[in-house]
């Protein structure tokens, strides 16, 4: 197939004339190695911009506080159906759950839960700390995975662990380690309010664990459909248990930084989905933890909020164990590519 594959293609490049290949037109070698590094880069790119997309959409419930977590996560992820479910027919993806239904029920309702989790940790403690303590789904979908599926665990996913841990003691600094901090009484944060983004990381590695049974057979835009079906009732009933009336945005601008945000949203999912198509997996998950980069970055500017060096080496330390995580997927295992 491949011998005649070159020969119908040189036939088709020849003089129709002369029989003599001196009209053969090749291209330069130069060319197709630009348009290589260009698509490599391209990959790159395109997975950065959808780390930023996710956490500026993350970053607007800490700008825009003045809106309940419930009404805003809510909001949020109704926007986004917007846009989703028409994407979902002009990119005419089947519409199908394989067999696997079941799995994927409890991934969008792990999903949704753990989408509120993350506006509500980002709202009630340091953006940047937020993220980090949300980054650990990878480590603990390993975990959950070796408990409910009986996969193999690597001593690099138990070194990551034991680097995670300590990374995860230094961003949250629980007050029985470290005490009372002397500020803070001028902080608004919560000594349990890292336990909210944590636990975010928990619900999300147990989803992503039961997203393995489903593999790649069922459409990226279809599960992101059920996770935000699922997130919109969600927020509503946080909404009714905190005790606060649940309704949409009478403000214009909020109505307006909502929708935009469910735009946002959107587009980091299929902007993550194209990079990963021209980036192997393996680094493009290492490239999507420039999250923890993103909101710390975005804690400077927008907060103006510097992290101290504490936050910076344990955001260092989980930075690590999800590299070694994904390293160790991506040479010894089958790499599983985790979504947004």
């Amino acid at each position: 197939m491949a011998e005649s594959d070159k020969s119908q293609q040189f036939t088709l490049l020849t003089n129709e004339d002369d029989n003599t290949p001196h009209s053969l037109q090749t291209e330069s070698p130069v060319e197709p190695n630009k348009r290589s590094v260009w698509r490599k880069l391209e990959g790159k790119l395109l997975i950065l911009l959808a780390s930023f997309l996710s956490v500026t959409v993350y970053s607007l419930n800490k700008h825009f506080g003045h809106l309940p977590v419930g009404q805003f996560s809510s909001s949020i992820f109704l926007s986004s159906l917007l846009f989703l479910v028409p994407a979902q027919f002009f990119y005419k993806e089947e519409i199908t759950f394989s067999g696997k239904f079941k799995f994927i029920f409890v991934r969008a309702f792990l999903g949704g839960i753990g989408g509120l989790l993350k506006f509500w940790g980002a709202h009630v403690m340091n953006y940047g700390d937020s993220v980090t303590l949300g980054s650990l789904a990878p480590i603990f979908a390993t975990i959950f995975a070796r408990i409910m599926w009986k996969e193999k665990v690597s001593i690099f996913t138990l070194v990551a662990l034991f680097i995670a841990l300590p990374g995860v003691v230094l961003v949250a600094r629980p007050t029985f380690i470290f005490g009372i901090p002397p500020d803070a009484l001028d902080r608004e944060q919560s000594p349990f309010a890292p336990l909210i983004p944590l636990s975010a990381s928990v619900i999300y590695g147990l989803a992503f664990s039961f997203m393995r049974r489903v593999g790649t057979e069922v459409s990226p835009i279809l599960v992101s459909i059920l996770v935000s079906s699922m997130a919109v009732p969600d927020g509503i009933i946080y909404q009714v248990a905190a005790n606060d009336t649940f309704s949409l945005p009478t403000c214009h601008t909020d109505r307006i930084v909502l929708i935009l945000g469910g735009l946002a949203l959107f587009l980091a999912l299929i902007v993550l989905n194209r990079g990963l198509t021209l980036e192997k997996s393996g680094p493009g998950v290492l490239i999507r933890n420039c999250d923890i980069v993103f909101a710390y970055a975005m804690q400077i500017v927008f907060f103006g909020n510097v992290p101290d060096v504490l936050s910076v080496f344990g955001a260092f330390l989980v930075i690590s164990s999800a590299v070694i995580v994904t390293v160790n997927k991506l040479f010894f295992e089958q790499c599983c590519v985790y979504e947004i």
